[in-house]
């Protein structure tokens, strides 16, 4: 990831702040965290009128977006970070040249759906939890889950995570799961 300067290789700021934590217990949440800045500024720089300001908001609202938008490895960056350090690194390092197609409405994709089929197990659960903790305590969404292990594991998690699943239903080829996040009491 390094840049070449004059035949010498230029470390960037990201990966100097890296090398200097990988050894912390914590760095996999410093690095979703730091992913999730990256993609407020995303939002903040091509939409200043969709407004998400939190790291959070910002990954679960990605999650519901089309196929292709952001890479699609993202979701195994999300799982496993550390493993995916390098790629985290290059993608915030680049996230000022995104841009979204013209005349795209972002609010469609804030309907509360979350289509899921074809996503491999364990990420529909890393994927899910991500979606809620975006979310606001009693706010609903719509997961569309595979067959197997999607949507044993997924309700699963819901249901640890102390949600509460509203609404199960197999549909013709896939799953309709509702979960409602956790009220805060």
């Amino acid at each position: 990831m390094a840049n070449m300067l004059d035949g010498k290789q230029e470390i960037t700021p990201l990966e100097k702040w890296y090398e200097a934590g990988k050894n912390d217990p914590k760095i996999g949440n410093s690095l979703r965290l730091l992913l999730g800045h990256a993609l407020v500024a995303i939002f903040r720089n091509n939409r200043p009128d969709f407004s998400i300001f939190s790291p959070e908001k910002a990954l679960s609202f990605v999650q519901r977006m089309p196929k292709g938008m952001f890479p699609d490895e993202m979701g195994s960056w999300l799982a496993h970070p550390e493993q995916n350090a390098y790629e985290i690194l290059r993608f915030c390092e680049n996230s000022k040249n995104f841009t979204f197609p013209s005349g795209m409405d972002l609010s469609a994709f804030s309907s509360g759906v979350v289509d899921m089929r074809g996503v491999r197990c364990p990420m529909t659960s890393v994927r899910a939890r991500l979606v809620l903790a975006g979310m606001e305590p009693g706010e609903t969404v719509t997961f569309f889950l595979d067959s197997g292990e999607p949507i044993e594991n997924v309700p699963r998690a819901m249901v640890e995570d102390g949600n509460h699943v509203v609404f199960r239903e197999k549909k013709e080829n896939y799953w309709e799961l509702r979960v409602q996040k956790r009220e805060i009491k």
